[in-house]
């Protein structure tokens, strides 16, 4: 007990504790006992309970990256006890470590009480928001930086363009005098749809860049058909991993008239939704394609066979960075729910039985 109270008075939130208070704190709270890599707590825990370092080490990480360390003295967790929501992050130790466990009970009768633990307490608080900050800030430059250096390596496929508008010409004839030789037609298709990705990323680099120095910029949407967008998506990415040993059927229901969408966006949202399926299904399984004509909007289904999204996930799936892909990070639909939902004043929902597969739809206004 000695012990432990002499590294309690050397804590902050602690310095300003009668004797006694300081006692009662030690002999009521939990003492803890982790191994290394033993888990404290998990992001997305719910538990109104902080956690003060007597010894050692701890990692604290979110999904798969470290954010900081916290060593003797320091404390983590108390956000939970002050605004009653989920873990943030998650936690876990380096070497064996010894906590001391503060519960809500013991943080109203101990804590609360004397201001100058508070005031400690808020001390903290704002050493890791700035220091957060300062991450946050020092990533996203370098994020744009490598967002810029790869605009510039894609300069490069003008050349390759320019090259293969060579060779198209010399298999289609000199000015068309010549018979076209075999496979030309081919090339012609590829040298389209290359020209097509690199204007398509260009433009999503852009607006990378655009978000990055916080600029305004206009939101295009045109007139164009959501059949020939389906269609031209699911070419463009059959060989996908997850795809190329599965059967992908579309169907179209209803007049489908021209819609008014961003055509680069709406692909983003139907590429990870056809991938996700993918992911899903089981080799040589189907997934559907449903495009329907629902009076002044447009209905696009897809729908995969598969185990089913559990129930305790569903809540998760457009709220979190969720993912159940090894090479996946969570922000597929988060961004498909953005650009239907705030973009194109649309809906996105999904529907799901646990091992009866899963539908999502999303419907825009046509």
């Amino acid at each position: 007990m000695s012990d432990k109270l002499e590294l309690l008075k050397k804590i902050d939130i602690f310095t300003s504790f009668p004797k006694n208070t300081l006692e009662k704190l030690a002999e009521h709270c939990k003492e803890i006992h982790l191994n290394d890599e033993d888990v404290l707590f998990h992001e997305g825990a719910i538990e109104a309970k902080m956690y003060v370092i007597l010894l050692g080490k701890l990692l604290v990480y979110k999904l798969k990256k470290d954010i900081d360390t916290s060593g003797p003295g320091e404390y983590l967790g108390e956000m939970s006890l002050i605004d009653s929501q989920s873990r943030s992050a998650s936690v876990k130790a380096i070497g064996k470590v010894t906590l001391l466990e503060i519960d809500a009970e013991d943080f109203q009768n101990y804590i609360l009480p004397e201001p100058q633990a508070l005031f400690s307490m808020m001390q903290t608080l704002t050493k890791r928001t700035r220091n957060h900050l300062n991450i946050i800030t020092s990533e996203h430059q370098k994020l744009h930086c490598l967002v810029h250096d790869i605009r510039n390596l894609l300069a490069p496929l003008g050349i390759s363009e320019v090259r293969l508008e060579q060779v198209l010409k010399a298999l289609g004839g000199i000015g068309g005098n010549q018979h076209k030789r075999n496979g030309w037609k081919e090339q012609e298709i590829g040298l389209n749809r290359m020209r097509l990705v690199k204007s398509n990323l260009i433009t999503l680099i852009d607006q990378t860049l655009i978000c990055g120095t916080r600029t305004r910029s206009e939101y295009v949407k045109t007139a164009a058909s959501m059949k020939v967008l389906v269609l031209e998506t699911v070419e463009e990415i059959a060989l996908h991993q997850y795809l190329s040993t599965k059967n992908i059927k579309t169907t179209f229901s209803g007049e489908i008239f021209n819609s008014k969408f961003n055509h680069i966006d709406i692909k983003r949202v139907l590429q990870n939704l056809i991938v996700n399926a993918g992911h899903a299904s089981k080799e040589n399984e189907t997934i559907e394609i449903l495009v329907q004509a629902q009076g002044d909007s447009v209905l696009v289904s897809v729908i995969d066979r598969g185990t089913g999204i559990p129930d305790n996930v569903k809540p998760l799936i457009l709220k979190e960075k969720y993912t159940t892909k090894s090479d996946g990070n969570g922000l597929g639909l988060l961004s498909c729910r953005d650009i239907i939902e705030n973009y194109h004043q649309g809906k996105l929902w999904f529907e799901s039985k646990d091992g009866e597969g899963t539908k999502f739809h999303f419907k825009i206004p046509s």
